[in-house]
């Protein structure tokens, strides 16, 4: 993983660590990534409900995370390949971060196009 992964999520965290509090304008699609989309690790399914981002000091969940990051570009059509661009730019520390893995390295495909199709769901509101 090199700098465009970190430049890339140093964008989510900026997002997730400027607001006090918890809400977001996009709280609706927040909770639905959440109840819907999971990672897998060794069988184990943790939504993104229940995830946290990795910034240190926030309570920000992943799935608001992603909220916040995809919704703005809901009016403009959001497609399956800008979802994986997004997740793989977003690192995941495992084992208190001795190994680091983007979100779509732990993600499972079906889990990807869920995404994607929640997208495009939230889009036509």
């Amino acid at each position: 993983m090199g700098k465009d992964v970190v430049d890339g999520w140093l964008d989510v965290a900026k997002l997730v660590a400027g607001g006090g509090g918890n809400k977001t304008p996009y709280e609706e699609f927040a909770g639905a990534i959440g109840r819907d989309i999971y990672v897998d690790i060794a069988g184990w399914h943790l939504y993104l409900r229940d995830m946290g981002t990795g910034v240190p000091g926030s309570s920000y969940k992943m799935s608001q995370a992603l909220a916040q990051q995809l919704g703005p570009q809901l009016p403009k059509g959001v497609r399956e390949a800008d979802v994986e661009a997004l997740l793989k730019k977003i690192p995941v520390k495992l084992g208190a971060g001795k190994i680091k893995a983007s979100l779509y390295d732990v993600m499972p495909a079906m889990c990807v196009g869920d995404l994607a199709r929640l997208c495009e769901d939230f889009a036509r509101r």
